[in-house]
């Protein structure tokens, strides 16, 4: 186990996908926004670091396993970071994403797509809420131009998230 895992996983965690995560559409909601809420059952500091050090993001943010993809995650500095896409050693695109933290419990990523149909600039914000005994991670990324790509990303959020809790528990 890497220091990394040792840090993120010094206790237990438990995920559960909360139905309905937010019942009332959001101001200016579009359909292709992803909209995600999760309770995790760790400390909310080890999760807001693990969202807001791209160090950290590396362990847990990946593609789904669905799509044959290799990622290789890059920091770029201590608030960014780039994630290339291959198949069969070919680069398909890249993720240019780059963290800032607006309030205590909030997390932003400047999230930027290339691939061979262009560049999609995009926004990821991630609430932190403390509960007894966790923290509900609430998600919001915003921006997309079209369904698929709003898909895709739905997938590798919810693949992501999923990773993230195995690290916590461990």
């Amino acid at each position: 186990m890497s220091n990394l895992q040792a840090n993120l996983s010094t206790t237990p965690a438990r995920i559960a996908i909360l139905p309905n995560p937010l019942p009332t559409p959001l101001p200016n909601q579009k359909e292709s926004d992803i909209l995600l809420s999760l309770r995790i059952q760790t400390d909310r500091a080890r999760v807001f670091y693990a969202l807001s050090i791209p160090e950290y993001i590396e362990a847990w943010l990946c593609c789904p396993p669905e799509d044959k993809l290799r990622s290789v995650f890059h920091s770029v500095d201590e608030d960014a970071f780039r994630i290339d896409l291959y198949r069969a050693q070919t680069l398909q695109g890249s993720i240019h994403g780059n963290c800032s933290v607006p309030e205590e419990n909030r997390i932003r990523y400047a999230w930027n797509t290339k691939s061979v149909l262009g560049v999609t600039e995009t926004a990821v914000d991630i609430e932190l809420l403390s509960a007894l005994g966790g923290c509900t991670i609430r998600l919001s990324h915003s921006g997309f131009q079209d369904k698929s790509e709003s898909a895709w990303h739905r997938e590798l959020w919810q693949h992501s998230l999923a990773t993230l809790s195995r690290l916590m528990e461990k």
